[in-house]
């Protein structure tokens, strides 16, 4: 019945293109309590178009260990239900299922539009929201020096930035893309990427900065390399974003002098503290996602390696670290270069964010559905899929204004 009702693919592609542009539109624009609701309901049209147009049937065959990874996460999550000794309301599950969800939008999306699309539609949206959040701030701060909170749904400096990095990815992919490089297309990437750098210094968020800082020219260097070494440049960024926390001390003294701004005290030592003697106590089947901790000031982990272990346990660290290697596999495997870049970069970026925040990948929706998840299923989409490949590389090139 649903694939008789949309028996239209033009109306399928019109409609698959609109709800990747509204979920862009809700992540750089939607804020409060309608944001979760404005964001998902695209996910859930995509994921419909998905079953109407086939691609979910190709998406579960040609990505099953994904799936099974999924599936393997959620038997994880009902043996600590009926094993552990904390609470998984039936919200964690559902979590999953979201996730699950968004690659059946993620694969729609790739169906119907190309790398270029994909990226420009990202990249412009992202643009205009850093744009109007450096005006309402200016307009409306009290000091310009505090905290730029950027518009959308992070509500947060830290995620705002993760979204904002996002774009700012995919601004440089297409500056990388020698098929559609021209004078006038790097000059209007320009324009895009000096609202994007400028709200990124305005959050004031060292951990995504550290970050993007370290994803951009390590995807240059290592975008053909094998997945190993995609695996260890994840892990560096990583370790060297936690690293910088764990000597905070040392750092703020050689660097900071008398600045309040940017050498504000993180407090993530302590709350690791907290963190590895709650992991202790629940090392195998974790604590749960729901789990919080009784403290007003300490809402969670603040890293994101550490995080899975604490709601997971170390079981579910193995997951996602087994999920992370056969995502890199799948990376080097990719032949657009525009793609891959994008890939490497938001992965290499997102474990760099990790080492500060995002406690819980699998979490309810966020800008880390953006940053980090989008790319990935993206990249999933994409590989081995001939009619994928064969749609981008044959697509006509589009014009600027197509782009836009």
């Amino acid at each position: 019945m649903i694939r008789r009702h949309f028996a239209d693919h033009g109306r399928v592609h019109v409609l698959s293109a609109a709800a990747f542009v509204l979920f862009v539109v809700a992540i750089f624009f939607a804020r409060g309590g309608k944001a979760p609701g404005l964001s998902v309901s695209p996910i859930f049209a995509g994921a419909l178009l998905a079953f109407a147009s086939g691609t979910a049937v190709e998406t579960l065959r040609n990505n099953l260990w994904f799936w099974l990874s999924l599936g393997f996460l959620l038997a994880w999550l009902a043996v600590g239900a009926l094993l552990g000794d904390m609470p998984r309301p039936a919200s964690d599950f559902s979590k999953i299922g979201l996730l699950a969800t968004f690659f059946l939008f993620a694969a729609q999306t790739s169906r119907v539009l190309t790398t270029r699309q994909i990226l420009w539609i990202i990249a412009g949206i992202g643009a205009a929201s850093a744009l109007l959040s450096i005006i309402i701030h200016v307009l409306t701060a009290d000091d310009l020096m505090d905290r730029m909170i950027p518009l959308g749904r992070g509500g947060n400096p830290i995620p705002g930035a993760g979204a904002l990095a996002g774009a700012l990815i995919a601004t440089v992919a297409l500056c990388r893309d020698e098929t559609g490089r021209n004078r006038k297309t790097m000059a209007i990437l320009m324009v895009l990427a000096v609202p994007l750098v400028a709200g990124l210094v305005l959050t004031q968020s060292r951990g995504p900065l550290v970050a993007l800082c370290l994803a951009l020219p390590l995807a240059f260097l290592l975008e053909r390399r094998g997945m190993l070494i995609v695996l260890i440049a994840c892990l560096a960024s990583w370790l060297v974003v936690t690293g910088l926390i764990i000597f905070e001390p040392t750092v703020k003294a050689i660097i900071c002098g008398d600045n309040t701004d940017w050498c504000r005290p993180s407090n993530r030592n302590h709350v690791w503290e907290l963190v590895r003697d709650q992991i202790a106590l629940h090392p195998v089947l974790g604590s749960g996602p729901e789990f919080r901790f009784p403290y007003e000031w300490l809402s969670h982990a603040h890293n994101g390696l550490f995080g899975i272990t604490l709601y997971f346990g170390f079981g579910g660290l193995a997951a996602a670290g087994l999920m992370a290697a056969g995502y890199a596999r799948c990376l080097t495997r990719v032949t657009d270069d525009t793609l891959r870049f994008f890939g490497l970069a938001s992965l290499i970026f997102s474990f760099g964010y990790m080492g500060a925040d995002l406690p819980n990948p699998f979490a309810f929706f966020n800008t880390h559905y953006l940053f980090l998840w989008f790319p990935v299923l993206l990249v999933l989409a994409r590989d081995r899929s001939s009619s994928n490949v064969m749609a981008t590389s044959a697509a006509p090139v589009p014009s600027v204004a197509q782009r836009m």
